[in-house]
């Protein structure tokens, strides 16, 4: 086994479910050897071809060069070339009091090397900032119980493509939309693979849907707004003219409760609220809403555990307004499903309506 590092992005505990999910579905065996912020070091037993851009919460991964003590990593250092280069900017990721290793052993090669420090910043769910940058070589250096991990990034995400997909498509829905980002993760959550059947049964535009399309997986979209299927379909012409992916889908209008006669490898959906709030309500008012979405998604749920392959996971999001979450055991209870992951909740701070990401089976 090779161990393997992974950068995560903004909601840390989501990412990591993210990763294992996805290696769970392709039966990658893994050991996890430490999760602390978001930084995670998987044992891993082969390598996986992994894409980063498969991804929505990987910020960079890259492969462990050195585990070990303190004075076995200062004579890892003194053996070789760990730098192809005379002149090159670096970053390290990790503890950053460690990069003093590596500003010595580059000024004893006569390497002119410049530590480059993070101007940008990713805030955490929680409000924690940390700094962010990009250079030519990006290592990892972590201390984790006397052990030090070593490493070098070979995949940093690049957000332009995804942004320019995003802003790019002919119709998108603002107030209703899911990011690319969370696109991706709930698509890995839900355990599909290239070649697999997904289903969306509020694909809306089509966000989820075109994610999963880029992926290689045949979709299945559902939306009772036969607006919303057109303009799906306007979204995969054009998805098909830009990226051309050799990919069947299906988009049909009607109410998510009547789906039936096809087997699903898999769900990933982002949950309507049933009324687009402009404005905070009163914690009463929100109960009310949370209570009528429960009966809502307890008729849908008891319908999806009928249409999809057994052990198939759903992945879907819950709204969560104020304070007021939905009652996922009385949900489980009622639609017979059980819970794989979750509630995790994915918010941004101040923010007065957010989600649960759930994964059910």
């Amino acid at each position: 086994m090779e161990k393997y590092f992974f950068i995560l992005g903004r909601n840390q505990v989501l990412s990591r479910i993210e990763i294992v999910s996805f290696l769970e579905a392709r039966k990658i065996k893994f050991e996890e050897l430490f999760f602390e912020d978001n930084y995670l070091v998987l044992n891993l037993e082969k390598d996986f071809g992994f894409n980063i851009e498969e991804f929505g919460g990987v910020l960079k991964f890259g492969k462990i060069l050195f585990s070990g003590k303190n004075k076995e990593f200062i004579d890892y250092l003194s053996k070789g070339e760990i730098v192809p280069s005379d002149k090159f900017t670096f970053s390290v990721s990790g503890n950053l009091d460690l990069a003093e290793f590596l500003k010595d052993k580059f000024k004893g090669e006569k390497k002119k090397a410049m530590l480059k420090h993070g101007k940008g910043q990713i805030k955490f769910q929680d409000g924690e900032k940390i700094g962010f940058v990009n250079s030519e070589f990006n290592f990892f250096l972590k201390d984790f119980k006397g052990i030090i991990y070593f490493g070098l990034s070979t995949e940093n995400y690049d957000s332009s493509e995804v942004e320019r997909r995003d802003m790019g498509k002919p119709v998108r829905r603002e107030a209703l939309a899911i990011s690319p980002r969370l696109s991706k993760i709930l698509i890995n959550l839900s355990g599909v693979k290239k070649g697999d059947l997904l289903l969306d049964p509020f694909c809306g535009v089509g966000g989820v849907l075109i994610e999963a399309i880029l992926k290689g997986i045949r979709v299945y979209g559902v939306d009772k707004d036969g607006g919303a299927i057109s303009s799906a379909r306007k979204n995969f012409e054009w998805v098909e003219k830009e990226y051309s992916p050799r990919i069947k889908y299906f988009l049909k209008n009607m109410d998510s409760g009547k789906i039936s006669g096809v087997d699903f490898d898999g769900v990933a959906t982002e949950t309507p609220l049933g009324i687009l709030l402009k404005k905070r309500v009163n914690d009463l008012e929100a109960k009310k809403i949370i209570n009528k979405f429960e009966s809502f998604i307890v008729i849908i749920l008891s319908r999806l555990s009928q249409v999809k392959k057994k052990n198939a996971r759903i992945a879907i999001t819950f709204p969560v307004v104020g304070r007021n979450h939905v009652d996922v055991g009385k949900v489980c209870e009622k639609s017979g499903l059980e819970i794989v992951y979750g509630p995790i909740e994915e918010k941004r701070p101040d923010q007065f309506i957010s989600r649960d990401i759930l994964v059910f089976k």
